[in-house]
């Protein structure tokens, strides 16, 4: 996402990820990253829930996500500690103001992520 935020805030949107691991975890994962956007925890899963994201065992394992964690080894990202609940998967929602869904992306399984171009994609022009 670091790639696209500068596209993100030009069309006057804000970029905020939402992980589900402790309060302390989160603050410590945005210092190490130093990102440049806000990063949520939600430990109780709720936002998820709302969201329609799936959650199951059968989403963490399979030969795609197995396929995924090389390549993204191969790209030198390393899984460090595992935090938070590891068995929800994430999505993608772009909201415009007053609550419009614009877009919305349900991970199928871990590794599953959205070209970030589409969520900037999603955004209305200024």
């Amino acid at each position: 996402m670091r790639d696209v935020y500068d596209a993100i805030r030009a069309r006057g949107a804000e970029l905020v990820v939402v992980g589900n691991g402790r309060v302390e975890q989160a603050k410590r994962f945005a210092e190490e990253e130093a990102l440049p956007f806000r990063l949520f925890t939600d430990p109780s899963l709720e936002s998820y829930r709302r969201a329609e994201l799936r959650r199951g065992v059968v989403s963490s394992i399979g030969l795609g996500v197995i396929r995924r964690g090389l390549d993204a080894y191969r790209d030198g990202y390393r899984q460090s500690k595992l935090e938070g609940d590891p068995f929800q998967q994430g999505g993608a929602l772009v909201i415009a103001r007053g609550g419009r869904l614009l877009h919305h992306f349900v991970s199928t399984e871990a590794g599953d992520h959205p070209a970030p171009q589409a969520l900037v994609d999603a955004l209305p022009t200024p």
